[in-house]
Parts: C-alpha cells; structure tokens; sequence
C-alpha cells in the first residue's frame, strides 16, 4: 500500500527546483566559485500575509516569511554541487545536498530533522545505490536498483530539463523517474505546461505542472506549480508542499505553501557577458 507520508514528503523536496538559466539577477556580489544563489521566502497557504495574494503573479510581499529557502550552486569540471536548506522558526531543518553531471544526478544527500532521517543516493556502474539513517538511534536500510537515463532527484530536476525547456513552452510533456532517498525507490513524473498569462510586471509567464504518472499517486497528492517566465527562464514563484515542517506541539506536520525567489547569477551561467 502506498505511504502517504512519503509522498508528501517527497513533493515537498522537489520545492528545490531551480531554474540555473534564469536570467534576472545581479553576480557582483556571488563568493568566489559560486555559479547560482537562490534565495526564497516560504508563506504558509493557509497563514497568508493580507498583503502577499500577489506572490504568484511576481509581487512583491513585505510581510516577513514563515520560512526560508535557501540554495548555492558551484561547478568543479563537469561536476555542479548544490547545497539547499529549509529554514523554519526553529532554524535549519532540511538540507539537502546534491552532485550532477550534465543534469544527471551522481550522487544526493537529505538531511530532515524534523522527521530524524539522513537519506543518501549514489549512481555508479548502471545501479543507483539508496541508504537511510535512522538519527534517533542510528540504525540503517539500504537498497539499490537499476539507474534508468532519467533519473534526478528533486534538486536535479531543472537541470534535466533545462534542454527540454522549449519542448515544455510548446505544449509537449517531459518525464521523469524522480528518486525519493527516504522510501529508497523512484517514481515516474509528468511535466508539463498548465497555463500562460501575464505576470504583473506585463512580462509573459508560464506556469509548469508536474504530477505524478500513476493514478495511485495522483490520488494521494496535489499537483505542484512552478511559475516561469519564458523569456529568460526565471522561477520567480512556486505552490505546492514544502519541505519545510509546521511544528505542533512535540510534532511537524506537512504544509501547503507559496514561495517566492530571487535569484544571483554568474555571467557564465546566464551565457551574457556584464559588467
């Protein structure tokens, strides 16, 4: 039987996303070696500022954040490092880091404090191997299973489709085999567009959907929703679930969220050289 906890938590790492082509932000001030800093303010669904009901449509919201997102990227040869975190009220409480090579994960690791589990991924020789650590007690499972072309993992995913990305602005789908560390398996993923319009700067936006391929699944989970715009590639929005825990009480429970971002950019990244 399918694990709901599993599936949410899942949908909520693949708020990691990030678009690496986005075009729209300053690079003077990136630490040396740094290729991409993403910085994201989390908003609570159901908590929404009174002034934040723009978020998805690229306004600004003053209102402080929940929860911060978190994510630098740095290149060594052909190998781009990324490290992710969720911040909550309490401090750090995801981190997820993660190695690729032409967008094709090599190696992941998830640490979640709110659920005490370390979770590591590593693909060599065709086979992609899967450990899990209890951090309560220190006990571990693993696994391993046939590593197919299109597997990612959550930080990974925008990377894989960066080369599909005109495929999904005209109305063609990309799938994925997205791994989840903890449950130690994969799952078959749908993306696809889901609507256009305008953001509220006048730019032209897409909003991306990805869903699950099983019907199983779908019935368990919401889709997720990325908020682009086409023209440089920029994730300025997401909804979905987060990685980010509410606490209550002794225990964290799963939340639906918008988040909006700002992105540092290094000019090689962009492929426009600035000043």
């Amino acid at each position: 039987m399918w694990d709901m906890k599993f599936f949410l938590l899942f949908f909520g790492l693949i708020q990691a996303l990030s678009l690496p082509s986005a075009l729209s932000a300053t690079s003077k001030d990136l630490a040396p070696g740094v290729l991409l800093e993403i910085m994201g303010n989390i908003y609570p669904v159901d908590q929404l500022p009174p002034g934040c009901g723009g978020i998805l449509k690229g306004v600004r919201c003053a209102d402080p954040s929940y929860g911060k997102f978190h994510v630098i990227s740095k290149k060594e040869g052909e190998v781009t490092t990324s490290i992710t975190t969720f911040s909550g009220p309490e401090g750090v409480q995801v981190t997820e880091k993660s190695w690729e090579r032409g967008g094709r994960v090599q190696r992941a690791e998830i640490e979640n404090l709110a659920i005490q589990k370390r979770s590591e991924l590593e693909v060599r020789d065709g086979k992609v191997f899967y450990k899990v650590t209890d951090l309560t007690d220190g006990s571990t499972k693993t696994s391993e299973d046939d590593a197919e072309e299109n597997l990612v993992v959550p930080s990974t995913v925008m990377a894989y489709i960066k080369p599909s990305f005109q495929q999904l602005k005209e109305g063609k789908e990309v799938r994925l085999k997205v791994a989840v560390p903890e449950r130690r398996e994969s799952y078959t993923f749908v993306m696809r567009k889901h609507q256009t319009g305008t953001a509220a700067d006048g730019t032209e936006m897409m909003v991306l959907e990805m869903a699950p391929s099983s019907f199983i699944i779908k019935a368990l989970v919401d889709p997720m929703y990325f908020y682009i715009k086409p023209g440089t590639g920029e994730m300025f929005a997401f909804e979905g679930r987060s990685a980010l825990r509410r606490k209550q009480g002794d225990s964290y429970k799963e939340m639906k969220v918008q988040t909006a971002y700002d992105y540092r950019i290094k000019d090689v990244v962009r492929g426009v050289k600035t000043l």
